[in-house]
Formats: structure tokens, sequence, C-alpha cells
């Protein structure tokens, strides 16, 4: 698979993030949808935080980048810089890249305020082939958050 980096992210954090989501998805709980979402977060630090989704019957479950959210937070940290997301029906052997919802851009782009880094998400580039990351500004233009309602986060940074 073809990686299109920009020169911040080195490939072996790119390569064991990637790896990271894909493993990951296999833990996901999704006995309505069958529905398996793994996400990794790269922190500016290099840890790798993972996630997968966990659905319940009233079908408000929690989904892979907010689970990957709650262990960067429950983690001490708050630093996120690059995200991979690969999702696939149950017994899939090959994920695809699966790019976040509207609900998990909105928490992303919040902690991407709070780390004040811009965050970089993998994404299938069928033009070019393989992955290539393109930073949440561009897949959520216009967003709304913290400066918005005017929070300063700078006491919540770590």
């Amino acid at each position: 698979m073809q990686l299109i980096l920009p020169t911040e992210y080195d490939l072996a954090h790119a390569e064991a993030l990637l790896d990271a989501a894909r493993k990951v998805r296999l833990n996901a709980y999704e006995p309505y949808s069958k529905y398996q979402v793994g996400a990794a977060i790269l922190t500016v630090g290099g840890r790798i935080y993972v996630g997968c989704n966990v659905e319940s019957a009233d079908y408000d479950g929690t989904h892979a980048e907010e689970a990957a959210l709650a262990a960067i937070v429950a983690g001490g940290d708050r630093t996120p810089v690059l995200l991979a997301v690969f999702g696939g029906l149950e017994g899939d052997p090959d994920p695809s890249n699966a790019p976040p919802c509207g609900k998990c851009r909105q928490k992303l782009m919040e902690f991407s305020s709070l780390s004040g880094h811009e965050l970089g998400i993998f994404v299938t580039d069928p033009a070019r082939g393989g992955l290539r990351v393109v930073l949440l500004s561009e897949i959520l233009p216009w967003s709304f958050g913290p400066a918005n309602i005017g929070v300063d986060l700078s006491k919540y940074r770590r």
C-alpha cells in the first residue's frame, strides 16, 4: 500500500498507527450492525491510543474515534496529531479506510484545538491509490468549536 505522508510524520509511526487501527477493529462489539471499526490516534509524544466501536440495544453506541479519544484523556494526554480509522463487516479480513463521521469530526476538532496541532487523518486516495493524509480542517471546514463560544482551552492542555 502506498502512503503519502507530509514530512512531519515518519513512516514507522504511520505504519504502526495503521496496523493498530486494523487490529483493534477486531475487538469491536457490534451485535447489531456487524460493522467493526477500529481507530488509532498518534500523539505529539509518539504514543498510540486505540479504540473500537461499542454498540448497544438503544443504537446509541460509542464510535471507535470517541473510544480512542477517551483513551487519550484517560492516559493523561491531549495532543492528537494523526488518526487512522478502518472498518468492515464482521469476518472481513481486509478492512477499508473509513473516514470519521460528522459527530466524530466535531469531537476530533475539539482535541485538535486543544492540542494546538492540526490533526492529520488518513484517507483513501483513489486518484493516486493507497492512503494519504489530509487535515481535519479540510474535511470539516468552517467548524464550530470552543473559540465560537468564547472558551479558552489553555488550562486543559497537557
